[in-house]
């Protein structure tokens, strides 16, 4: 099984981007999504997104993902950041913007034989975010100690094509300078 793009492609694309989809497709007519969720550890953070077209149609793709390098959560004004050089904790006066600017940097780069969505950040903004922006009387108040905000951002993922009866196992590359070992970038990718 052949990774895409090919190794020229991904150098013409390094030039402009800071992350690149790298994939595989699969055959998966034998694992579905749910089976394929199942067997992920319980302490990845993993999340499974079935689509379901006016409640009765399976849709098109199924997204599973696990292990973010980078989670975002917020509780009022106290800022979680967690990743693998550790947990950062903080406030900030206005929580979105701080996960605005944590994602700005991964933007990855759209390659047309992908669906809309390879990998990025996954998450809820809950109700009371709004006081993020407007300053609303009286929170209600908060028995269960759940975020406003929850964000997980992967570089894998392995999105179901519930119609051609495929996978593709994705891997976002990171370059992250202008003199990066672009073929480690690439072989880093293939490996995940």
């Amino acid at each position: 099984m052949m990774h895409r793009p090919d190794f020229s492609t991904f150098s013409q694309l390094a030039a402009d981007h800071i992350l690149i989809p790298v994939y595989r497709r699969l055959l998966s007519d034998t694992l579905t999504p749910v089976s394929a969720f199942h067997k992920l550890d319980d302490e990845s953070c993993a999340c499974l997104f079935e689509s379901v077209i006016g409640g009765e149609k399976v849709g098109r793709y199924s997204f599973l993902a696990s292990g973010p390098f980078l989670q975002i959560k917020a509780w009022g004004q106290r800022v979680q950041v967690v990743s693998h050089g550790g947990i950062e904790e903080f406030t900030a006066e206005n929580p979105l913007d701080e996960l605005r600017a944590r994602l700005a940097p991964f933007r990855a780069v759209h390659l047309p034989d992908l669906p809309p969505f390879a990998g990025g950040a996954i998450g809820y903004a809950g109700y009371d975010v709004v006081r993020y922006a407007e300053h609303l009387p009286h929170a209600p108040h908060d028995d269960r100690g759940l975020p406003d905000m929850s964000f997980a951002f992967y570089d894998r993922m392995v999105i179901f094509d519930n119609i051609n009866k495929t996978m593709v196992v994705v891997a976002l590359a990171r370059i992250d300078t202008a003199t990066a070992d672009l073929p480690a970038a690439y072989e880093d990718a293939q490996r995940r």
